[in-house]
């Protein structure tokens, strides 16, 4: 079910802003490795961005465990996953978004790494329908995350390029991406995803 919200600028203004000082304040030279950047970049991004009477917006970060033999970045192919709970009073819809991050454009990947990244998000399609690639750019002593649709990048094809800020107001705050069955929402919660499993096996069956 595709839902449309339109919020006043206010809202989207302060999630803007928001998301853009959660990029400014989590600088490279401390946060140099992509888990350690990703991960601090979530905290940041997290939060009730807004509570009032025109609606209601919380973003959730949740951080996939990536060390072990069977970490669920491993099998997800998932480095990150955005929750959003938004409401503008009449409507409430709980959507969640995955992610695999780049440090670097994507274009400048070695072939191995391209090779890697469409193993990750084919992994990643195994769970839901449209997932996206973080790209992680320095532009000088900064870096600028961009949000890259991970099925345009898997089929060969040119993916549209947002800033993380404007990706947020535009597709997350809008709720034109993301998965809102409640079972993948809630099990994306959990670092461990092991519960993905379940919707795994699910979508395998149905093939």
């Amino acid at each position: 079910m595709r839902h449309s919200f339109k919020f006043p600028f206010k809202i989207r203004n302060a999630l803007k802003n928001h998301i853009r000082n959660a990029i400014d304040s989590v600088e490279p030279s401390r946060f140099r490795q992509e888990p350690d950047y990703v991960a601090a970049l979530a905290v940041k991004m997290q939060g009730v961005i807004y509570d009032g009477n025109d609606g209601f917006v919380e973003i959730r970060s949740t951080i996939a465990d990536s060390y072990g033999k069977g970490s669920a970045e491993r099998w997800t192919g998932i480095d990150l996953a955005i929750t959003a709970y938004v409401s503008d009073k009449e409507k409430t819809v709980s959507k969640a978004i995955v992610f695999q991050a780049k440090i670097g454009g994507i274009s400048h990947l070695k072939s191995d790494e391209k090779l890697r990244l469409h193993k990750q998000i084919m992994k990643m399609k195994r769970l839901t329908r449209s997932p996206k690639v973080m790209e992680i750019v320095r532009h000088g002593n900064k870096r600028e995350p961009y949000i890259l649709s991970g099925n345009k990048i898997a089929h060969g094809k040119k993916p549209m390029r947002y800033s993380l800020e404007n990706y947020f107001v535009q597709r997350i705050l809008t709720t034109l991406d993301g998965d809102t069955r409640p079972d993948f929402v809630s099990n994306v919660q959990d670092s461990r995803m092991t519960k993905l499993k379940i919707i795994a096996k699910y979508l395998h069956d149905q093939h």
